[in-house]
């Protein structure tokens, strides 16, 4: 007597079936919570933008609040708002697109694809927090390195450089 070794197809079809309604459920229930804002935007402070009414957090940085005295330049100035301005910068005029995190904070990026996180890092006015992308840190350390912006500001009694400070921030 033979024992067949073709195995049954129709419990096969069966799992495979089960298995791409699965996949596809997984991957249609991650699209659903994907949330992508496009538009322009307004700079609320360092790293909050207005978008089409609605508050968008950049991912991946700290900024000083608005508000916040440093010495830059040998004259009290608010850092919060110089790096609100920095921002500012970045998005005046440009067409963005935000995409939402699982920490319900954004990636947000110009129309060509410019990191608005990624250039307020570069241009020292925002450093990475602890669990940013790699490349953060090492635009952080050029940045240092120049001692643009908040590397270059102290805190008012002079004691240390504001950027520092922001890194040991939660």
């Amino acid at each position: 007597m033979s024992v067949s070794k073709t195995p049954n197809p129709g419990i096969n079809q069966a799992i495979f079936v089960a298995a791409f309604f699965a996949i596809a459920f997984q991957v249609s229930g991650a699209q659903a919570q994907a949330e992508v804002l496009r538009g322009s935007a307004i700079a609320v402070d360092g790293r909050v933008l207005m978008v089409h009414g609605k508050k968008v957090t950049l991912a991946n940085i700290n900024v000083p609040e608005l508000g916040t005295q440093c010495m830059m330049r040998g004259k009290l100035r608010d850092c919060g708002k110089f790096s609100q301005l920095g921002l500012t910068e970045l998005v005046v005029a440009a067409s963005i697109q935000c995409l939402k995190t699982a920490r319900q904070k954004y990636i947000c990026k110009t129309e060509d694809g410019y990191d608005l996180a990624f250039g307020q890092i570069h241009a020292g006015w925002a450093v990475p927090i602890s669990s940013a992308p790699r490349h953060y840190f090492t635009k952080m350390q050029e940045a240092k390195a120049k001692k643009r912006m908040l590397w270059s500001a102290l805190l008012p009694d002079g004691s240390l450089n504001v950027a520092s400070t922001l890194l040991h921030k939660p």
